[in-house]
């Protein structure tokens, strides 16, 4: 799946989500997401512009796999994130690390959040709480035009907007990231 996004920084939670469901927007999740990232001595996945992330989801895990589609400067003329992503479930998650690591993967970082999630339009927007950040919305939409116009209808235009991934948020605000 092509995943286009975009994360707007420090909004106010109560009103966006008081927003979304004034428009219609269905509450898909709400709960704690831990994520555990995996590369290969040297970070050759990362090098190549892909990441291996295991996510648990409540009582779901599943394996992540994404490959930046645009370089930076591409993201900034485009307005948003875009990254081929394959996800699946896993049903043995402790088997599955087990492989990974007997092919040579390590766990490099991890990170935890709280999420509450929305769909509307084909939409998906998520409402992400990190330790020491203030609350974001990350917006995913098949285009960048349907993202900015519900940035618009949001009233969020005048907030930061950023394309990068949760370890650049993390130096966003001067924060360590959980490297392991």
């Amino acid at each position: 799946m092509l995943e286009k996004e975009i994360k707007i920084l420090d909004i106010d939670i109560e009103v966006v989500q008081k927003q979304l469901l004034d428009f219609g927007a269905e509450k898909t999740f709400e709960g704690f997401i831990h994520d555990v990232y995996y590369d290969f001595p040297g970070d050759t996945m990362e090098d190549n512009k892909r990441l291996f992330r295991v996510r648990q989801k409540w009582e779901t895990h599943l394996y992540t796999i994404k490959r930046k589609r645009v370089t930076a400067k591409e993201w900034w003329e485009k307005g948003v994130k875009i990254a081929d992503e394959w996800e699946r479930e896993i049903t043995d998650v402790e088997s599955f690390r087990k492989v990974l690591e007997k092919y040579g993967m390590k766990k490099t970082r991890e990170k935890k959040k709280h999420r509450v999630s929305y769909r509307l339009d084909n939409q998906e927007f998520d409402i992400d709480q990190y330790d020491g950040i203030p609350t974001l919305l990350e917006i995913e939409a098949h285009s960048s035009e349907e993202i900015q116009e519900s940035i618009k209808k949001l009233w969020l235009e005048g907030h930061v907007a950023k394309t990068f991934g949760s370890r650049w948020l993390y130096k966003h605000y001067w924060l360590d990231y959980s490297y392991l």
